[in-house]
């Protein structure tokens, strides 16, 4: 017997066992729909991530204070999370100055950096303030200039603001105006663009010369960080490798004791693609766990298929079908349960996925995810029909006729 008879045999037989078909169908379904919802998540955050990690300059490279078990991480814009810990390591000026002649180096912003009180008219608040080299700004930004200019050599009293400190903060045109940064004024003289980017912190600071953060922070013998920007046509890792190796011989100190944190944002995405496929891992793992139950509930159906259908195998057999027919039999119908299953367990989860983004929670449905989803249910499908279709063929021809 051929196989597109075999296969037209197993669906006719679906076809006239349709209700207890379709509740084997409907736990593939779930299982289906719940694992590629859940990973499309991990998926989605994923690209979310990296995309905003676009926006932090593929030429930056940051060094900041502190080993491993630091607290703070500062990335390419000039943001900051997290607290300085007591057991940090220090960066000198005088340090910096000696990274400015490795090679690959095209500029270097060493930085003083700090919150303070910002007072403009009526508004008091917060704000992150970043000391920058004005040589280097706002390259070191990894940004430019939206309107206005940037910070020059004598700008000792000027201040740049960035795109949600001028918008949101003040949400005024803050150009030629005057702000006090702990009572010292400061004319802002320009406005960053937007970053396009969640993990810079360039749109939420405002950027002072280097010597006035010097004085206002009472700051000038260590640097909150450092920002290297490669020079065209070298590779921000080959730079990075370089700054490393110089900082660990002026600290003397061995790879394993580093006192420092020296990132690019090679090192993000590497580090932020392995934290999200652990998460798509664990989430299918769980999701899993229903096509689990799914591929029992199949088992049970083809069980009681093998039984119904007892007579009908006898004859099977007494024509002289082959055991191996028989078998082939059955599990091109638990295949079939499976691949329907998959097929309309993919289509229910492109519709969990627009529920989900219409909460603002990313997904994205790859067709990857699409043959995994599909390719599964069939699996679990003929591992199912695996048991009942052995006893299926296993059945004397005399003793299936038999059978009431």
């Amino acid at each position: 017997m051929k196989n597109s008879e075999l296969a037209e045999l197993a669906f006719n037989s679906l076809r006239y066992r349709s209700l207890r078909s379709w509740l084997a169908i409907l736990g593939i379904v779930i299982g289906v729909a719940s694992i590629i919802s859940l990973i499309s998540i991990s998926v989605g955050i994923n690209d979310s991530i990296q995309k905003n990690l676009g926006g932090l300059g593929a030429n930056v490279v940051t060094i900041s204070p502190g080993g491993l078990r630091a607290d703070r991480f500062v990335v390419g814009g000039g943001g900051q999370f997290g607290a300085p810990t007591a057991t940090e390591g220090k960066i000198t000026f005088r340090e910096a100055d000696q990274l400015r002649s490795i090679a690959g180096v095209s500029r270097l912003d060493a930085r003083v950096q700090g919150n303070a009180r910002v007072n403009y008219r009526n508004k008091n608040t917060s704000i992150s303030i970043i000391g920058t080299e004005p040589s280097a700004f706002p390259l070191s930004a990894a940004n430019t200039i939206l309107y206005g200019r940037s910070l020059g050599i004598g700008d000792l009293s000027s201040a740049v603001l960035g795109y949600s400190v001028a918008t949101s903060t003040f949400n005024e045109s803050m150009l030629n105006k005057q702000i006090k940064i702990n009572n010292v004024p400061f004319r802002v003289v320009g406005v960053l663009n937007q970053s396009g980017s969640s993990f810079s912190a360039t749109d939420r600071s405002i950027f002072i010369s280097q010597k006035a953060a010097e004085k206002l922070f009472s700051q000038n013998q260590y640097v909150s960080s450092i920002v290297v920007v490669a020079a065209d046509g070298s590779n921000p890792d080959t730079v990075a490798a370089g700054i490393t190796q110089k900082l660990l011989s002026l600290h003397r100190v061995s790879v394993e004791k580093q006192d420092f944190t020296v990132t690019t944002a090679t090192t993000l995405q590497s580090t932020i693609s392995s934290v999200t496929n652990t998460l798509a891992i664990f989430l299918g793992g769980i999701a899993s766990i229903s096509l689990i139950v799914g591929g029992i509930g199949v088992a049970n159906a083809m069980f009681t298929s093998v039984l119904e259908q007892t007579k009908y195998i006898g004859l099977l057999k007494s024509l002289g079908t082959r055991r191996g027919t028989v078998m082939k039999l059955f599990l091109f119908e638990a295949c079939m349960v499976g691949l329907v299953g998959g097929v309309i367990g993919v289509a229910l989860s492109f519709a969990v996925s627009g529920v989900l983004g219409g909460f603002g929670l990313p997904t994205r449905i790859t067709p990857e995810l699409i043959l995994l989803g599909i390719g599964f249910s069939i699996i679990i499908g003929a591992v199912s029909g695996i048991l009942p279709a052995r006893n299926a063929a296993s059945v004397p021809p005399v003793e299936a006729l038999r059978y009431e």
